[in-house]
């Protein structure tokens, strides 16, 4: 589909017989471009379902940089507390023996990057092997310092998923990361969510929510 329609619009452009849609052009050129890598595809996820948390000036809070005119109060940098408490999302984990503690480990620092990037202190976590490890919320840059892996066999993880789901502590909106190998049971989510795996394995479901494949 790609190679045809790339040609096809070469050919057409190149016989002089007028334009076409402009929204078909721009699907023609979409093809001719190469695929996003999975990190950059990851952090767009993260762009399009996590608010950016802007900060305002408040004079609730005094800026530090008036030393040298104290007399004169200044407005410091503030967050609002609500958006702050909903800029997280949830991960579910396979702690299972058969990760890759390689993969593994440069999953979980794109992912502690882009949080930082978009002003996410804390996430969600809950780790999966043959049963939920609730972890409760972690600072994003010390998620992969707390996981173990477990066992040896394959994954649970709707458990995990129903446990984030329905915690009272994690927003209804929160979405959900879904890190695996494949060698899993299969899920069901009823939020936004995607799932990031290795760049060979493959899900035993078709999954509803983006897939991106760590190389």
């Amino acid at each position: 589909m790609r190679r045809p329609s790339s040609r096809g619009g070469v050919q057409h452009r190149g016989s002089g017989r007028g334009d076409v849609p402009a929204g078909l052009e721009e699907e023609i050129r979409a093809l001719d471009q190469p695929p996003l890598p999975w990190d950059a595809a990851l952090a767009r996820w993260f762009e399009e379902h996590l608010p950016a948390v802007e900060r305002r000036r408040s004079y609730g809070r005094a800026s530090r940089r008036q030393s040298a005119t104290p007399d004169i109060p200044r407005p410091g940098w503030t967050r609002p507390d609500e958006v702050v408490r909903r800029a997280t999302f949830g991960v579910v984990l396979d702690t299972s023996g058969s990760m890759d503690a390689k993969l593994l480990g440069k999953a979980l620092g794109a992912i502690a990057s882009y949080a930082i990037a978009r002003d996410v202190p804390r996430a969600r976590v809950v780790f999966c092997d043959a049963a939920a490890y609730d972890a409760g919320y972690l600072a994003v840059e010390d998620i992969a310092a707390k996981v173990r892996v477990r066992g040896r066999g394959g994954t649970v993880l709707q458990p995990g998923i129903d446990l984030l789901e329905r915690a009272d502590d994690f927003p209804a909106d929160g979405p959900i990361l879904v890190i695996t190998d494949g060698a899993c049971d299969v899920v069901r989510i009823r939020r936004e969510h995607a799932f990031l795996i290795p760049a060979a394995a493959f899900l035993p479901f078709r999954p509803r929510g983006p897939v991106f494949r760590m190389t």
